[in-house]
């Protein structure tokens, strides 16, 4: 009996032996139903955290979010009962959305929990390369960035701690010193980003709000003026310009709503990363052109009204001469 107990514990050993390397295994789970990304290039990308063992997982998709990003992980296995393989290091993605996260199991907790380091790099690496359209290159970067993280940890003062085994003594100091100056360097240049985009924000809010306003004040004596149209002007020109106007204000209604969008849109950030600030700079550029548009219908329709009145002046006058004459 005790014998057989001994064989069983063995083969079960023996077993769990084999079976070791292919828990060990990292490998990659790449969903990109857009064909937007380089595969081969993301793979490249995340075989040096594949080689230690990571599970790492690139979601590319046109909508989603948060709720997407843990269902996608949950039926790919990485997420169970709401709580990350340790292994895991995902990457999502959602362009329509401009939304993007970075999520990750406890083994890299040195490596990105500290200071933060994983939205850091989510957004001086993967953003920046979604909005210049280089999505391949963003996540890649991406992925050497947490690569180098976990080589080089951050230290919660905001240092760098590198890995200096194969330093020798005497460049330890250099080496560190490098790092710290090229993360702070990398900071100021993030936060100099992030202080343009709010500039170019602001600028482009306060000039669509401020179109919007005169636009206003033209529209509400265009109402005052048409309120003595019918007594004013033949029938068809009273309807010539009732026509032109009920256009107009239209137009108007559509760029109100199309302002009031963007900010409700903004506001759904708690904390708006780049890109979702240049997108809503160049949304309000949009609404000022449009508000141009409605600026150009309104002029036409107070040319309309200029011209009638100057003829019903020309009128008198050219009775008089006629008795005259």
């Amino acid at each position: 009996m005790i014998r057989s107990l001994l064989r069983l514990a063995a083969v079960a050993a023996l077993l769990l032996l084999l079976a070791s390397p292919a828990f060990a295994q990292g490998q990659l789970f790449l969903t990109d139903p857009g064909g937007q990304l380089d595969r081969a290039a993301v793979q490249r990308a995340a075989q040096p955290l594949i080689d230690r063992g990571a599970q790492v997982a690139v979601y590319f998709v046109q909508s989603g979010g948060d709720s997407d990003f843990v269902s996608r992980l949950t039926e790919d296995g990485l997420v169970r009962d709401g709580l990350a393989r340790t292994k895991m290091i995902a990457i999502y993605v959602a362009l329509n959305d401009r939304y993007s996260g970075i999520r990750y199991g406890d083994d890299w907790n040195v490596a990105l929990q500290v200071n933060d380091n994983f939205d850091l790099i989510r957004t001086q690496e993967l953003n920046p390369g979604l909005s210049s359209g280089d999505y391949t290159g963003g996540v890649t970067s991406t992925l050497g960035a947490i690569e180098q993280a976990i080589v080089s940890p951050p230290s919660p003062n905001g240092s760098v701690n590198v890995n200096t085994a194969p330093l020798a003594a005497g460049g330890l100091a250099a080496a560190t010193a490098i790092a710290g100056g090229a993360l702070y360097a990398s900071r100021r240049r993030a936060a100099k980003i992030k202080a343009e985009a709010d500039r170019q924000l602001k600028e482009a809010k306060e000039g669509a709000a401020t179109l919007i306003a005169d636009l206003g004040q033209r529209f509400r004596n265009a109402e005052e003026k048409a309120q003595y149209d019918r007594v004013s002007y033949a029938p068809p020109d009273v309807e010539r310009l009732r026509v032109a106007q009920s256009a107009a204000q239209a137009r108007f209604v559509k760029v109100q709503t199309d302002f009031d969008d963007v900010g409700e849109q903004l506001d759904r950030y708690a904390k708006p990363e780049i890109a979702q600030l240049n997108a809503s700079a160049a949304a309000y550029s949009q609404v000022s052109a449009a508000a141009q548009v409605v600026v150009g219908d309104l002029s036409a329709v107070e040319q309309i009204r200029a011209e009638l009145d100057a003829l019903a002046r020309q009128a008198p006058e050219e009775i008089a001469r006629a008795k005259k004459s």
